[in-house]
């Protein structure tokens, strides 16, 4: 082998090498430019966590200084709600008002205002026939055939539909 052949053949040896560092340089920068992408993805995704979940804090922050300003009222039924917010009504009050002075929301307001429109007057009571002996299972079929001649209101018919 002459000088010049081997001085070819370490020069193409050396090429070869530095072909295989630059391939795994390569591979090196793309997997580190990956990982600096899924960085900065997982930054700006916990940016956005932190700044909701400040606000949260500060929101249910406010609801409390707000809850504990004024105490809550004591537990009422629905139909003394009602009752109480048409009264309002009747003495001049608006919606707007008489929402805040109850605690509840303008639409709640105004559903009150429906069911006490749609609710039908106190039924006279009808007396069952009285019986010279003893009740028994006769007098009980005999007083469930006389309902069924009576009109009844569908279940849920009086919150189906409420305008106001």
């Amino acid at each position: 082998m002459t000088p010049m052949i081997a001085a070819l053949a370490g020069l193409a040896l050396l090429g070869v090498v530095q072909l295989v560092l630059l391939s795994k340089l390569a591979r090196s920068t793309r997997a580190t430019a990956e990982a600096t992408d899924r960085v900065a993805q997982l930054t700006s995704a916990l940016a956005l966590l932190t700044d909701t979940m400040e606000e949260g804090f500060v929101n249910v922050a406010s609801e409390l200084e707000r809850l504990g300003a004024k105490p809550t009222p004591a537990v009422s039924t629905r139909r003394a709600t009602t009752r109480r917010i048409a009264a309002s009504l009747k003495k001049g009050l608006s919606v707007e008002d008489i929402a805040i002075a109850e605690g509840v929301s303008e639409s709640e307001v105004r559903l009150h205002l429906g069911l006490e429109a749609a609710a039908p007057e106190a039924p006279e009571p009808v007396a069952a026939p009285v019986a010279a002996e003893a009740p028994g299972v006769l007098d009980d079929l005999e007083q469930w055939m006389h309902t069924l001649g009576r009109k009844t209101r569908a279940r849920g018919g009086r919150h189906a539909v409420v305008r106001v």
